[in-house]
């Protein structure tokens, strides 16, 4: 899968025209003009791959641009085919743009809205100006947030151009504005391995993994992760989703090979259904395994060293949870219990490849990724396009204060290990508090920037 930014997976290119058969292909004569060719070649290479093939109209207008003709010829039920081509700029968000999540809620006593930050890119703008999870800022640009001007306020913040914020704190019962915070753009590429502990009370340790993005160039970090977890003796996981963007397939397959050693290498990973041209593929771990980019467990047997002996795993999840995030919580169920902690996943259970026009000298600079695929685990459940909904519904956003990452104090950290040892644990110091009851103000989120990334994201990309 491809995300909007995190990853690229390797798709292969494919020469579309030499593929298609003639009953796909339209009636001679062959457009000659610029903006006939592209079109025509979308609409040929939709009409071979597209899992919504049979509903592309039977004469579309070729008139319109690019984009347009594209957009003409998607099914009603696809949120998420894409196409970029020249002089279309990429879309951007906070994260990318300023190293930041952020929250818009409205809470009580205020008559605007507040904003909170809800996770930051290491060494990215936002670090360096020591914004951290759970910091408030009440004004954008000098900007008050209120409805009215959401909108604006939110473009501001996901499009790339220096911007200030007021920092904000709640005393006495009063937000009270701070100090002025400038950023300009800045991300920083950072490990997707992002944060690991362990938790112990009597023979019981639980390992947790916060896991940022399938990104293959630090699969090695994920299996030294499982290796000090295996070496610990965990005999509980707590695996943290809420804001993976999604990535790698051959990733995935290698988080979920470590989570369970019930998922061997000629086991059923994923099954993918596309129309009457594509069919229905099975592909096994070891199949999956192999179409990865990163020699590190590439092979079955590098993984084995490093599985956990789990009966369950505890997932972590809220609506920015998507894609090849979505596939492990999915196609990990026929394996072991899976307790789904926090809000509904995205709801992207489907795949595709990217399209790109490979002919000498090429005569398309457009590039397609539509829906080729609907994505089932070895049970053939799927159909999760309303996203995968939790055992235990949290919503992270709803009180405040934020807790940090992996710590009691954050409510869905706090929900498994209270399953896990019982309530009222409070583990070390250094590790657990778990914020008294009275303490919690409750809010209502009006807008979450992570879900945003999520619900405009490119689908699974399959390489072929």
């Amino acid at each position: 899968m491809r995300s909007l930014v995190f990853i690229t997976l390797f798709p292969v290119l494919l020469v579309l025209f030499a593929s298609c058969s003639k009953n796909d292909a339209l009636p001679d004569p062959y457009p000659t003009d610029s903006l006939g060719k592209i079109n025509r070649w979308t609409l040929d290479s939709m009409r071979r791959f597209y899992y919504w093939n049979e509903q592309i109209p039977a004469k579309p207008d070729h008139s319109l641009s690019p984009e347009l003709f594209f957009k003409s010829l998607l099914s009603s039920s696809d949120r998420f085919s894409h196409i970029s081509g020249p002089n279309v700029p990429s879309a951007t968000n906070s994260y990318f743009a300023f190293g930041f999540h952020y929250a818009l809620l409205q809470v009580p006593g205020y008559n605007n809205y507040i904003g909170v930050v809800t996770f930051v890119n290491i060494n990215g703008a936002a670090d360096r100006a020591g914004l951290k999870r759970g910091s408030y800022f009440m004004k954008v640009n000098g900007r008050q947030i209120d409805a009215q001007d959401l909108n604006e306020i939110n473009r501001q913040l996901n499009e790339k151009g220096t911007i200030t914020l007021t920092a904000a704190a709640f005393n006495n019962n009063t937000w009270e504005p701070g100090a002025d915070i400038q950023l300009s753009p800045g991300y920083s590429r950072e490990n997707p391995v992002y944060y690991t502990r362990v938790f112990t009370k009597g023979s019981i340790k639980t390992g947790y993994l916060y896991y940022t993005s399938f990104d293959e160039s630090f699969d090695a970090s994920l299996l030294d992760a499982f290796r000090k977890f295996r070496e610990a003796g965990v005999s509980e996981l707590v695996l943290d989703l809420r804001y993976n963007a999604g990535g790698s397939v051959a990733s995935s397959a290698k988080l979920a090979a470590l989570v369970t050693h019930k998922l061997n290498a000629g086991e059923v990973y994923a099954i993918y259904e596309g129309n009457r041209n594509e069919g229905r593929r099975t592909r096994t771990l070891q199949a999956v395994l192999n179409t990865s980019a990163s020699a590190a467990g590439r092979l079955y047997s590098d993984l084995q060293p490093n599985q956990l002996q789990l009966s369950r795993v505890f997932v972590l999840t809220t609506r920015a949870t998507v894609s090849s995030a979505e596939l492990v919580v999915n196609n990990l169920k026929p394996f072991l219990n899976l307790v789904q902690i926090g809000e509904a996943t995205a709801g992207k259970d489907e795949a595709g490849f990217a399209i790109t026009d490979l002919r000498s000298p090429r005569q398309v600079d457009w590039t397609l990724q539509p829906i080729v695929y609907k994505l089932f685990n070895k049970n053939g459940q799927g159909g999760y396009s309303a996203g995968i909904a939790p055992q235990y519904a949290i919503s992270e956003t709803s009180t405040l204060p934020l807790g940090a990452i992996g710590d009691g104090n954050d409510v869905l950290t706090a929900k498994a290990l209270e399953i896990i040892y019982g309530p009222g644990f409070t583990g070390t110091p250094t590790d657990l508090r778990i914020a008294p009851p009275h303490r919690r103000m409750q809010v209502k989120p009006v807008y979450e920037s992570a879900t945003e990334q999520a619900a405009r994201s490119a689908p699974v990309m399959i390489p072929q």
